[in-house]
């Protein structure tokens, strides 16, 4: 039987509390990360029909084998086989008994685009930073219903600041200026961003009020994205446009986090 919200929340916390102590630099990421860090996850997310499915992390390249040890001490047995089609850049854990799964990416999460997480693991000690989590959704190019969930559970409940903020606020300076580099990036994110400030076809009711404020602070975010000054290689990029593939394609298996 598939582990329920409950088993995978408090396994979540127990294995970051043990990396911790191991001195593994180990943080949540994914649909789990969204729901341990929005405030009232459980109510939300539940109420949304937001399923628990397995529980993804993303870990330091020199802490890899002091993960693996950790993790297969907890009795979870690793995929080699993707183990070895990875390289080393992805583990895949599962528990023979509590058929919990794990996913755990080495320093970035590189999907439809990449997001380089190194630098940023300090700012929360279970998750990565709300920006990347929410970062890690808009750069999907063809957003699930799971998907548009998390993007407004997020920005439901974070306000969007300039400047760095805190680590329950989102840094529009921060967004803005990842994009500001990457127009394939900045391409797939701003429509999913306006898609979310439309509000008409994302299928997420939070309710008048909330919907409200996740349609404002989408455009928020797109006025800062919008206002801050661009690279040169984007503005090369963008002149090329659509004529050209602009994410990386990623197979079910790595696209399921």
């Amino acid at each position: 039987m598939p582990a329920d919200w409950r088993q995978l929340h408090d396994e979540a916390l127990e294995i970051i509390a043990a990396a911790e102590e191991a001195e593994v630099r180990l943080r949540v990421v994914g649909g789990a990360g969204v729901r341990l860090h929005c405030a009232e996850p459980a109510e939300t997310l539940a109420g949304l029909s937001r399923e628990a499915k397995d529980i993804d992390f993303i870990v330091l390249k020199e802490d890899r084998k002091a993960m693996r040890r950790l993790l297969e001490d907890r009795g979870y047995l690793v995929d080699r086989d993707l183990l070895v089609a990875m390289e080393g850049r992805r583990y895949s854990f599962s528990h023979p008994t509590s058929a919990i799964e794990l996913d755990v990416f080495v320093e970035r999460l590189e999907f439809n685009h990449t997001i380089e997480v190194r630098s940023r693991l300090d700012r929360h000690p279970v998750t990565i930073s709300l920006e990347d989590l929410l970062m890690q959704k808009l750069q999907i190019v063809h957003l699930t219903a799971n998907d548009l969930v998390d993007i407004s559970v997020l920005l439901a409940t974070h306000r969007v600041v300039e400047g760095p903020g805190t680590s329950e606020e989102l840094s529009s300076d921060y967004i803005a200026g990842l994009l500001g580099k990457d127009w394939g990036f900045h391409h797939t994110a701003t429509r999913n961003l306006a898609r979310m400030g439309d509000g008409d076809d994302t299928g997420v009711d939070l309710g008048s009020e909330r919907n409200q404020v996740v349609k404002e602070r989408s455009n928020q975010l797109l006025d800062a994205i919008g206002r801050t000054p661009k690279s040169l290689g984007w503005r090369l990029r963008a002149k090329v446009g659509e004529r050209v593939q602009w994410w990386e394609d990623v197979d079910e298996r790595e696209v399921t986090y």
